[in-house]
Parts: structure tokens; sequence; C-alpha cells
């Protein structure tokens, strides 16, 4: 075949054309959307699912080849503390992978195992709270696939950002595969930007002020700064929770230890067909020790958690944060030997020749994970900075639950969990000093449920971006938030935020939290945590944005019981506080409600607004008998008792509402009924909207 000149010569300007597009140096076109999500970490993932279901064309930037961010990179287990604690899109997730489970593996052992033994809350795979990486991959890549406004860009990470006035406008990416090596630039412009990474570098791009590091010790922070304690419970002798000397809680720019989590898996025999042949390099057997490996995931598989003398790496967890990508790559090989060396310690000195990378796992990377394990990166300065304090039941808390957060868009639960931030030199370690692990803090006991002040997502100098999940706080705060079931929660209220910022034309900083608040109600995702409330309760918007008021709240096992009858001490506060009556207290007037009682402001007030109105709707039972104590402090010589724990009707309630809304409520009933209180809360809450 003959090939004519003017045809060879438009060839070689399209061959032209493309070398030039491809170059790696020159950027590709721009691409507009709503919404430029970087990361497509669980966190950002949420995010793009929501903006999408709010009718915003958004795109994902994730730098490996999968999404899930740690969840399909290595840590395939649900750090949930309890499984009630997950709503909105991670609970999607969740019960996407029980569903997959109980479809396609019931015959797994782990899978059967967890099946029959309900029980088991933590870490389940009936439960889906456990789980294979590449399964993790897919529920994730499909969950995304059904929202067409989302497009997902695979192996790319950010290198700069754009800044229109005061305002991020977009990022300019690169292409990075599983070796580390940079490739063509690309640059995406949106209406508002989510840096949803585990380094949150735009910070670093768009001149944000953050935090990297630890702070001193404070009256906030009584764990911050340099510490020894008894960490993950490996000192014996001492009681839980113990501080050693040589705690000086001073600050510095360290941070707790990163690493690849393996995925493991048991072949049953030394005939492992990922059996190490030789050491990585710069590999000591004093860094490790191992127990007994063993599956915790179905096919066999092992999530290879080494905390401290295993996988866990310290001493480069801040310079990798600070590093560029080329950098990173080359420390990334220092965490990888580490973490290999660790498996290769299990497979001869540890005994358990079994044991192996899992085959079937990042098979196009060497069965190694995509990320390392970056527990904790930049900490922006945002509108609202998380301290200890924010997170602990006792500092500034009730005793079983976190400081209340009327502007709360997510919930945590996990408790305070720092890995070694100074590892030791040898096994053989003491509890403290020199070669001592320094820096490890597990406090099980103090944090109750918390929530999350939007502002922490917010940066205080910059418009048009959003950080859920390097958030405003401090180091000790974020060793609790770190887990992807909260940042997938901060990753959901984000994506709406974005979306409704971008309806009203108004800053992030500007928007009316409740309005995120109720879309992230509409879209399941708790603000207040219950055990026995959950998404699709039809109590639970009323009993979340009560609840957000201080009118409600939870026994000490964290439930409600929705259909067990209201007492008239609870239904008091709920109306006192649902409808934002100021507290008015004259005396101490009943027998039964002492000054100390949870309910006595709330009666006090009730009987006082009862004594202003024409009608009074208060009832309460004088005894006929004197005493002196009562003729001198109630001045009628009677004692006076108002039932404070009698269970509320129908009847009763109408009477109170009627009288302090001081009108009509139509249609409500007038029985004998009790009154539940599921039905307390939605009747309050819908009165309160009607008002």
């Amino acid at each position: 075949m003959k090939i004519s000149l003017p045809v060879l010569s438009k060839l070689a300007r399209v061959v032209l054309i493309v070398v030039l597009l491809y170059n790696g140096n020159l950027p590709a076109q721009n691409t507009d959307y709503d919404v430029v999500v970087v990361g497509g970490t669980p966190a950002g993932i949420a995010a793009a699912i929501s903006a999408g279901r709010m009718g915003k064309k958004v795109i994902i930037i994730e730098q490996s080849p999968v999404l899930g961010g740690m969840l399909s990179s290595g840590v395939s287990r649900l750090d949930d503390l309890i499984v009630e604690a997950n709503s909105g899109v991670m609970e999607e997730f969740r019960r996407k992978v029980a569903s997959y489970h109980k479809s396609s593996l019931s015959s797994d052992p782990l899978v059967k195992f967890h099946t029959n033994n309900p029980d088991i809350k933590t870490w389940s795979s009936a439960l889906g709270q456990c789980w294979e990486p590449r399964t993790a991959a897919r529920i994730y890549s499909e969950m995304v696939a059904e929202i067409p406004l989302i497009t997902v860009k695979y192996n790319q990470v950010a290198i700069s950002a754009k800044i229109k006035g005061n305002k991020v406008s977009g990022v300019t990416t690169q292409e990075r595969d599983n070796s580390g090596r940079l490739g063509k630039k690309h640059e995406y412009t949106g209406k508002v930007i989510i840096d949803a990474t585990y380094e949150g570098d735009l910070a670093e791009f768009a001149q944000i002020p953050y935090r990297i590091g630890r702070e001193a010790r404070s009256p906030e922070e009584p764990h911050a700064g340099v510490i020894y304690t008894d960490g993950f419970g490996s000192k014996p002798g001492v009681l839980k929770g113990t501080i050693f000397p040589g705690s000086t809680g001073e600050a510095d720019n360290k941070s707790q230890a990163f690493a690849f989590r393996l995925a493991g898996k048991d072949y049953g025999t030394v005939d492992n067909p990922n059996l190490l042949k030789n050491p990585p390099p710069d590999y000591d057997p004093e860094n490790y020790k191992v127990g007994t490996l063993k599956p915790n995931l179905p096919n066999n598989k092992v999530d290879m958690l080494g905390i401290n003398y295993g996988s866990d790496m310290t001493g480069y967890s801040t310079k990798f944060i600070l590093a560029d990508w080329e950098e990173r790559r080359k420390i990334e090989e220092i965490y990888r030997n580490f973490s290999l060396g660790w498996l290769y310690y299990a497979q001869t000195e540890g005994g358990q020749p079994n044991i192996g990378l899992a085959e079937d796992e990042f098979t196009d990377n060497n069965n190694l994970p995509y990320r390392l394990y970056v527990r904790q990166g930049r900490r922006i300065e945002g509108l609202y900075t998380l301290t200890e304090s924010d997170l602990h039941k006792d500092l500034l808390g009730n005793g079983f639950r976190g400081p209340l957060h009327a502007e709360s868009i997510a919930i945590g639960m996990y408790p305070i969990d720092v890995h070694n931030v100074q590892n030791p030199t040898t096994r053989n370690a003491g509890p403290y000093g020199e070669g001592a692990a320094e820096g490890d803090v597990v406090l099980m006991d103090v944090t109750g449920p918390y929530q999350i002040p939007y502002g922490v997502m917010v940066p205080k100098n910059r418009d048009g971006i959003l950080f859920p999940v390097c958030i405003s706080s401090t180091h000790i705060a974020i060793s609790s938030v770190r887990m992807e079931p909260v940042w997938s929660s901060l990753g959901q209220a984000a994506g709406i935020a974005a979306a409704l910022s971008i309806d009203q034309n108004i800053q992030l900083r500007d928007l009316d939290i409740k309005e995120i608040q109720n879309e992230l109600l509409r879209q399941s995702s708790m603000l207040f945590f219950y055990k026995d409330i959950p998404g699709n309760a039809p109590e639970f918007t009323a009993v979340q944005k009560l609840s957000l008021l201080g009118a409600i709240d939870s026994d000490y096992n964290y439930d409600l019981n929705p259909d067990q009858p209201i007492s008239f001490s609870d239904f008091s506060r709920l109306v006192v506080e649902g409808f934002d009556v100021p507290v008015s207290i004259t005396a101490e007037h009943f027998e039964d409600v002492p000054r100390g009682h949870p309910g006595f402001k709330y009666i006090e007030t009730l009987y006082d607004m009862s004594t202003q109105s024409e009608v009074p709707f208060f009832d309460y039972e004088t005894k006929n008998y004197m005493n002196y104590w009562w003729m001198v402090r109630s001045g009628n010589g009677s004692p006076v008792y108002a039932y404070p724990e009698k269970s509320m009707t129908w009847e009763g309630a109408n009477r109170i509402l009627s009288g302090l809304l001081k009108k009509d409520i139509s249609g409500m009933r007038k029985t004998k009924d009790i009154i539940t209180k599921r039905d307390a809360a939605i009747l309050v809450y819908e009165l309160s909207n009607s008002l």
C-alpha cells in the first residue's frame, strides 16, 4: 500500500500532538467540576457520594489504582468500637460487606463462626466489620458507580493549588504509578475543593496554617507532649493508663508511628508460595516480636497489625508528611522494608513459615499494599480546634459523654489511641527512660461518645476548601478521630456543605449549620450517639435534633429505649429544652425533687410557668401532716410531691403543652394511655417546628 505525502504529513502532525500531550511536562486541558475531591479515602468517597446525591458534578482524584484509602490497602477491620456507631455512607458500606459475606462467602470458616456467634460485635465478618482488601475496593467502586455525576481519576496526586482571590479554586495533579514514579500533569477546577487525603498537602499548597507534631501539656490536654505510659498494656504490674516518670509534657514536631499494613494469608503449610527467601535491606531482628498470627479475615487472610514491635516504625512520620512526592518515594521504601522485616521475622524466628503475603491481593504491586498507613498528617488551623477535653467524658463531659456541641456534624466513639512516637531500641526496654517506648497513649476509659463541630473542617484564612481528614485538632484529639468511620462521617458532612454552598452561592464558613445537619439527618448520618436509634427509625430525626438542644439523652448504656414510657422528669426536660423555655426557679418546692435531682430545674421551671398561666397546668400533691422544716422552707407546713418518676399520659402531656404554649393542640390525643419516649420526642419536635 502506498501512502501519499499529504497523508503522511497529517499523520506526523497527529503524532506530534500526542507526544506533546503525553510528555509529562504540559498540563492537560482544564476540566471544571462543582466539587473536586482530592483523595479516594472513605472520607473522600462519602464527600463525593453526598454531594453527588445532591445533584453536583464531582470528581475524585485518587493516588492509588483503587478506591477506599486504607480500608482497601491493609486496614481490613472497622475501628468503630461498637457496630451501632456507624451511620451514613459508612453504614451503607458496612451493610454491603455483610451482605456479600453472607451471600458469597457463607461457607467461609470465619464468616460461619461470626454468623453463629451474633454476640461478637467487634470485627465481625458477619456484620461487615472486617473484609479482604480487594472486597473493600470493589464495594467502594460499586457505590461510587451508582452515581453518574461522579468521575474518578486514579493514580494521580496533588502537587499544587490554584488560588483566586482568597478562594482555593483548583488543583494541579501529577500521575504517580505504584512505584512512585511521576508522570503527566493535569489541572482541575471546582466551585469547592475537598482535601480528603491523609497528608493534607493542599494546606501547604494553599498557604493554610497547620499544626504537625505534638502540643505541650495543658489543662485541656493532660496527655499532650512527651509522655511515657502503660500504652497498649504491655507493662506488667501497673494499672491501665499509668503515666510514668520522665513525662515532661513538652511539645515537639514528632508524629506517631506509620506502617505498611500487610495483607497476610495462612497457607497452612511450610510450602508457602510467598515465603520470603531473604531478609529485606537493613533487617534487624531486635526491632520485632510477634505472637501467633491467625486468620482474622475471610479466606484465611490476616490483617497484619504489628503495634510497636511489629510493622510500626517511628522517626520518619513527620518527614514523610512534609516531603514532596519524590522524597516520599524513598521514605516509603524504608517503611516497606521495615514491614517486610516483620513478616520475615514471623516466618523465621517467629516460627510461622505458613504465613505469607496474600497472593490475590495487590496483584499489580507485588502483593504489597498501595498506601502507607499515615495515621495523622497536617492539622489545619480551623474555625474550631478539637482538643482532648472535647473527647473526654470527665474533663468537660458529664461522666459518660463528651461535652455537647450544638454544631455537631459527626460523632466519635473510639478511645484515645496514639502509637509510639519514639520507639524502644531493644525488646527488653523498661517502662520509661532511655530506650523505652515514648508517646504511646491508649485511654480506653475516658472517651465517651463525643461530637465534632463543623468548624474543624473550615480553614480560618481560606475560602472554597474543606478538610474532613486533616481537621483542626490537637495531636491527642486526632488520635481518636483518625478512625475511618469518623473520617467518613466528616467527609459526608463536607460533601453536603459543598453542595449547599454552591446552591446558595455563599462561602462555606457562612453556611447555616442547621441546614447541614438537616441534610445529614436526611442521609441517615448520626449527630448524637444512641445504640438503639438507627438512621431508619421513625424518631431518628426528632431524637437527634432534640439531643443537640440537650432536651433528651440516653441511659448509661447509650440506649434511649424508645418504647418505654417517658417519666414526668424526662418530659419536663424535653419541653423546657425543646422549646427553649428560660429556666425559672423560685424555690425548692417538692419533697421528691430536691436540688441535685436531674429533673430539678426543669420541674421547677414548669411549676413557675404554670403559676403564671391563667389556667395552671402543673399537678402536685400536698401531704396532710405538719412538719416544722416544711413550714420554714415552703411556708405551708406540708410537704409537696411532684412524682418525677411517674409515667406521662397523653392527657397529661396535652395539658402541659397546651398550657405552656398557650394554645389548644388540635389533633393531639387526650387519653390516659402512656406516652412513650419515641412519641414524646416526635410530638415535641413537630410542635417546635410548627411554632
